[in-house]
Parts: structure tokens; C-alpha cells; sequence
């Protein structure tokens, strides 16, 4: 809970665990390089180390020490351990700064908010604005994914994808047979290696 808007729970956490494994549906870069905004209960990095081969890398930015310290402890169990994974860095600052840094990433994945519209905190605006997916696209790799979790239907984001230069697809995330969320996907343009 932030307040009392409920933002994660983890009587429903399949369709995090089916965002993380888009990653293998996708034609992605290689050496592969994943960047996660967004460590929750662990579901989509479960569903990352589920899908990646044993030499891939995986970044994983939380800000909230607090959200670390229960996946960590009492609510390991909720992602079998995955923090536990040599393929996994935690780094506990915002998305937003490892994105500015990072280069060649394969894909990056966000699920730090409810969908494009419907941010946690005021400041994830900048991630779905026209500036944020110009340093995401900064930061892939040809052939680079930009993959959006949201919990309803936000295809006017798809447009906002196109505008960045990044070819938009929508993938439906089931739960129980059921869509119940979808990933919105920018790719960069380019061939991968």
C-alpha cells in the first residue's frame, strides 16, 4: 500500500511472472542484458531468470529498501530465491538514473507502476514521456526491447512508442486463462547479433 492505494499484492502475481517471460518470445540482443525497474515480489525477475540463458545479466533497480528487505527475507519464498541468482545485480535507486547510464541493454522492463498512466509515484511520468523512451532507446541495444506492465488498456501508449522511433506491439498477459494485464513493447530498430 502507498496511503491506501493497494499497488501489489501477491494473491495475484502471475501476469508479473508472465511479463518477465516475454523476454523469451522476444528476438533480443546478444550477450543477453536485462534491466528491471520494479523488484515487487520477485514475479518478473522470477519469470527473466526463467526464460534467460546461464549468461545473461540481469539488473534489477528497486528504490524502496524496504520492498528489498521483505523479498529478502520473510517474502523469498514468493520468488523462489531469484535474488539469490549470480545472474542478478540489485541496485536500489530509481530506474529512471540506471537508464541514463546504461548502454546495450537487450530489453528493459517496467513494472514499477500500475501501466503508463497510473504512476506509484509522480516522478515515473518521466519513464512514459517522450524524454524518458528517447534515454531508454539511448540505452538499448539494436534489436532492444522497452516493455511497459500495465494492468489495463493504454493503447494510446503505443502511439508514444512509435513517436520515440521504437516499433510498438502489445502482448496480452494472462492469469488464470484470463488477460488480465498486457506488456507494451517498443523495440529499436536494427538488426541484433
Amino acid at each position: 500500500m502507498i496511503g491506501r492505494v493497494p499497488i501489489l499484492t501477491s494473491k495475484a502475481l502471475g501476469t508479473e511472472y508472465a511479463f518477465g517471460c516475454i523476454v523469451r518470445g522476444l528476438a533480443l540482443p546478444q550477450p543477453t542484458r536485462v534491466l528491471i525497474g520494479g523488484l515487487g515480489f520477485g514475479s518478473t525477475l522470477r519469470g527473466v531468470l526463467d526464460s534467460v540463458g546461464k549468461r545473461a545479466e540481469i539488473i534489477v533497480a528497486e528504490k524502496l529498501a524496504t520492498v528489498v528487505s521483505l523479498v529478502r527475507g520473510d517474502l523469498a519464498h514468493l520468488c523462489e530465491g531469484a535474488l539469490d541468482d549470480p545472474r542478478v545485480t540489485l541496485v536500489n535507486e530509481d530506474v529512471t538514473q540506471v537508464i541514463d547510464r546504461e548502454r546495450d541493454l537487450s530489453a528493459i522492463l517496467l513494472d514499477v507502476d500500475n501501466g503508463p498512466d497510473w504512476g506509484s509515484f509522480p516522478e515515473n511520468q518521466f519513464l512514459y514521456s517522450q524524454a524518458g523512451l528517447a534515454k531508454a532507446r539511448r540505452a538499448l541495444a539494436k534489436g532492444g526491447a522497452y516493455c511497459v506492465w500495465s494492468g489495463y488498456p493504454a493503447d494510446v501508449f503505443l502511439g508514444h512508442l512509435g513517436r520515440a522511433q521504437l516499433t510498438a506491439t502489445v502482448i496480452p498477459l494472462k492469469e488464470r486463462g484470463k488477460v488480465r494485464a498486457r506488456a507494451y513493447v517498443g523495440t529499436r530498430p536494427g538488426r541484433t547479433p
